[in-house]
């Protein structure tokens, strides 16, 4: 029997042993450490006494007590018990203990702590709606930008060769967020990455300075399609379509506010011509001051564009 109890006690898992009254008759080791109660403090009080549970709490664990008393296995699965000021999910197994004559007369509880599963379960729920929102968000662009960019198109050609290098640059702004843990985004990554096909045209002509400032994903995906539409006008119509062009992108925290004053200016383009008011321009003036709650100025200059955006 000695050997039968250094058994219990030295099982490497959490078991106790009540009787009908629901009173501790035994506890291991493993139980008094788990719950961090001494088990010699525990025996002969009622279970319900040592860890108090509101009644929706206990029914479950009541009614796998009556059928374990009945003579039958029962189990309650990921029941959460606040111990020690921290709630943990528990799953508990109840087998019948017997007498000679085969009655019941306690019952033997087995624990386990499952609070890494449930909280794995929860986050993958979380995860996975999180998922589908911005699917269904990001969908809902590019079902707009189609739109827009149909809108404006002469032909089908005319509309890939738009529409295809704006989806590339929702692209390239989703990348960055993936890599970044989608939480926030430099601004100096962002338009590094927008630059990057003019910047080897002779880094003289680009100049860019700014702060290191992070972007939600919200604010980045809007700031990067406005990116985008500047510098394919820039290459078209402005300071990257002309030699003597320059382009200056400045930015910096406003200190009243701690928020973005972005400015992209181009120079050098003399006389500027008239940009063309189409879907691009829309992204700049329209959607990334909805998207962002921010302000657009565009003014042409007598020697190019003069972008301002501020976020707050």
């Amino acid at each position: 029997m000695d050997f039968l109890d250094g058994l219990f006690d030295q099982a490497p898992t959490p078991l106790m042993v009540i009787d009908r009254d629901l009173r501790y008759l035994a506890a291991n080791r493993n139980y008094g450490e788990t719950v961090g109660i001494n088990c010699a403090d525990m025996i002969g009080q009622m279970l319900f006494d040592v860890f108090p549970a509101p009644p929706e709490q206990q029914a479950p664990v009541r009614q796998a007590f009556a059928a374990t008393f009945a003579g039958t296995v029962a189990r309650v699965d990921a029941i959460p018990y606040n111990i020690g000021g921290t709630t943990r999910w528990w799953t508990a197994s109840h087998s019948p203990v017997r007498d000679a004559a085969g009655t019941v007369i306690a019952l033997m509880q087995h624990t386990q702590d499952v609070t890494a599963q449930i909280t794995a379960e929860r986050m993958l729920r979380t995860v996975s709606e999180e998922s589908d929102h911005r699917v269904r968000n990001i969908l809902a662009k590019v079902g707009a930008m189609a739109r827009g960019t149909a809108r404006e198109a002469g032909t089908v050609g005319d509309f890939l060769r738009t529409f295809e290098p704006r989806i590339a640059a929702m692209g390239r702004a989703h990348d960055l967020l993936v890599r970044g843990g989608w939480e926030r985004l430099g601004l100096g990554e962002l338009v590094a990455s927008e630059l990057e096909p003019y910047a080897g045209r002779g880094d003289a002509r680009i100049r860019v300075e700014g702060d290191n400032v992070l972007l939600s994903s919200r604010n980045a995906q809007a700031m990067g399609l406005a990116l985008h539409e500047l510098a394919t006008n820039a290459a078209k119509y402005g300071a990257l379509g002309v030699p003597e062009g320059r382009l200056a992108v400045e930015w910096h925290r406003r200190s009243e506010d701690g928020g973005l004053d972005f400015r992209w200016t181009e120079s050098g383009v003399t006389p500027p011509p008239v940009r063309r008011q189409g879907f691009g321009s829309m992204i700049i003036d329209r959607i990334l001051p909805a998207e962002t709650g921010g302000k657009v100025v565009r003014d042409l200059t007598p020697t190019g564009l003069d972008c301002r955006v501020v976020i707050p």
